[in-house]
């Protein structure tokens, strides 16, 4: 199976999972300034870029883990008519030994192999009961990290069908952009603070 995240990083992703779907219920919703547009994992080797009409919620940060919520959940108000929903991120290095394979419970229902991006449908043990069984999951290299994305639908809601591997896919289209393009930003500071010769 496709390697996807550390043991640590699952359990993280369980927990704020949960955590948010408490989020969901409520009707106050987060604090306002919850959400970000985009965040630094892997010191900043990637930067995660949700799609549109989400967040990354910056209360679930850790060094390789981020977690994205619709933005009206994390406090915001513009959602762009995006479905409600949870979308997990985590970055390892290629070859990590930390990385493991996915659950050994999931059942593989839809398989979509492209040249930068993996895409899977699966059936197994969601981070809690009020979400479907069904989930996707996606997987690519930015940069020079390896990044696995989830997405995780509320199980009262109406199924997102299309849309889910779609945000997925978009999620992963805009965290390889602005990575490129915090890359490009990074050489070009770096080359202006280079000490100036001194002539004598």
């Amino acid at each position: 199976m496709i390697t996807w995240i550390s043991k640590a990083l699952c359990a993280g992703a369980i927990c704020l999972a949960l955590a948010s779907c408490d989020d969901f219920a409520s009707t106050g919703g987060a604090a306002p300034g919850s959400g970000l547009p985009f965040a630094q994992l892997a010191r900043g080797a990637v930067t995660i870029v949700p799609p549109v009409g989400y967040c990354v919620d910056k209360r679930s940060l850790r060094a390789r883990f981020a977690l994205m919520a619709r933005c009206d959940t994390l406090g915001g108000t513009a959602t762009f008519g995006a479905p409600l929903a949870l979308i997990t991120a985590a970055a390892v290095a290629p070859g990590d030994s930390a990385s493991v394979s996915g659950p050994e419970d999931e059942t593989i229902l839809d398989r979509r192999q492209g040249q930068t991006l993996t895409l899977l449908q699966v059936k197994g043990k969601p981070p809690s009961a009020e979400m479907r069984d069904v989930y996707w999951r996606a997987i690519g290299q930015v940069g020079g990290q390896v990044v696995g994305l989830a997405i995780y639908e509320p199980a009262d809601g109406a199924a997102l069908g299309e849309r889910a591997p779609d945000l997925l896919a978009q999620t992963m289209r805009r965290t390889r952009a602005q990575t490129a393009a915090e890359a490009v930003k990074a050489q070009d500071n770096s080359a202006t603070t280079q000490a100036k010769p001194v002539v004598n």
